[in-house]
Order: structure tokens, then C-alpha cells, then sequence
């Protein structure tokens, strides 16, 4: 039996809420924090983007109502996300920890459509800014993980997705950030 949100969220212990509700904004910054090959520059535009990545995917109507309404409170909570940028390096295992609770909760389709976005919300991130030129230029132009017309291309199986890591912005350091994460949340579309 599917229990709806507020059933999922009131049988969450106040810090697991807290945490579930962290997760979108330190998934994103998690990635961000893996390569500081691009200075302060790229920390903070990937930062900035962060804000735009994360209003973008809560605007997506591509997801279940308990990711909508996670991402709301992600969002609504940005006076929490100096606190939520302390400790990052420990996001995996509070990932793991997290889908662990989840699953005893969610059917698995909806947790692994959890699972999916706050994965689209780090490769966003990644994507925001190029710490390594090429050819000396370098790339500022965020980019969102797929189009909209793509993803629908790819929900009915008409079009086969790039690999998300071989994108050009993706630096090594953020691809094993990226890895890290994805098994963190039982994620095997990397």
C-alpha cells in the first residue's frame, strides 16, 4: 500500500525530515565541492545555478508528488543552506542511510524517481560551469541534464540518452562525485 506524502514525512524522525529535505540542495553542492580545479570562479557559479537547477526541476511536472513536494521544502528552506554546505564529505552515507528509511516507505518506483532527480540535480550542477578549458575557452552556459523534449523522447524509448558523464563541463573529479552519490542512492542510470 502507497502511503501518501504527509504519511511518509510523519513517520520520519525530525532529523531524517531534515536530512530528506537537504538532500536536493546537498547532492547539488556535493558535486560542486568535488573539483576545486576551477577556483572560486566555477564554485560559484555552480553555486548560483544551483538556486535556478533546483526552482527548474520543482517546476518539472516529470516527477511524483513526494519529489515535488521535497524539492518545495528544499527550496523554502534556503535560510538552512549555509548549515546544510557543513559537513558534505558525509552525503553519501546520509544518502544511503536515508534510502534505507525510504524504502520501507515508498513503493520502489517512487523512490528510485527520488532517486533519479536528486541525480539530474547534481549532473545539472556539474554541468553549470567548465573548470577545464579546451582549446583555452572555457564553457559558463548552464545547462539543464535533458531537455524537455528530449526526456519525453526517451520516456517512450524513441531516443537513447547520451551518457550523462561524457558531457564536456563534467570534470574527473565530479564524475567520481557523481558515482559516489548514484550508488549512495541504489542509482545504476550513470
Amino acid at each position: 500500500m502507497a502511503l501518501i506524502v504527509s504519511e511518509i514525512l510523519s513517520q520520519l524522525s525530525i532529523e531524517d525530515e531534515r536530512t530528506l529535505i537537504s538532500l536536493p540542495y546537498r547532492a547539488g553542492l556535493y558535486v560542486s565541492f568535488a573539483d576545486v580545479t576551477g577556483g572560486w570562479e566555477a564554485q560559484e557559479k555552480e553555486i548560483q545555478s544551483l538556486t535556478a537547477i533546483l526552482r527548474q526541476f520543482s517546476e518539472d511536472f516529470f516527477k511524483t508528488e513526494f519529489t515535488q513536494k521535497i524539492l518545495m521544502e528544499t527550496l523554502a528552506a534556503r535560510i538552512d543552506w549555509l548549515e546544510w554546505s557543513r559537513h558534505i564529505e558525509q552525503l553519501p552515507s546520509q544518502v544511503e542511510k536515508m534510502m534505507g528509511v525510504l524504502a520501507g516507505l515508498m513503493e520502489p518506483d517512487d523512490l528510485a524517481g527520488f532517486s533519479s532527480v536528486i541525480i539530474d540535480i547534481a549532473l545539472a550542477v556539474a554541468m553549470a560551469f567548465q573548470e577545464q578549458p579546451i582549446d583555452g575557452v572555457k564553457s559558463t552556459v548552464p545547462e539543464s541534464p535533458a531537455s524537455l523534449k528530449d526526456r519525453i523522447a526517451r520516456m517512450i524509448g524513441a531516443k537513447k540518452a547520451d551518457a550523462p558523464l561524457s558531457h564536456v563541463n563534467i570534470s574527473p573529479a565530479e564524475k567520481s562525485a557523481l558515482l559516489v552519490l548514484a550508488k549512495s542512492l541504489g542509482y545504476d542510470g550513470l
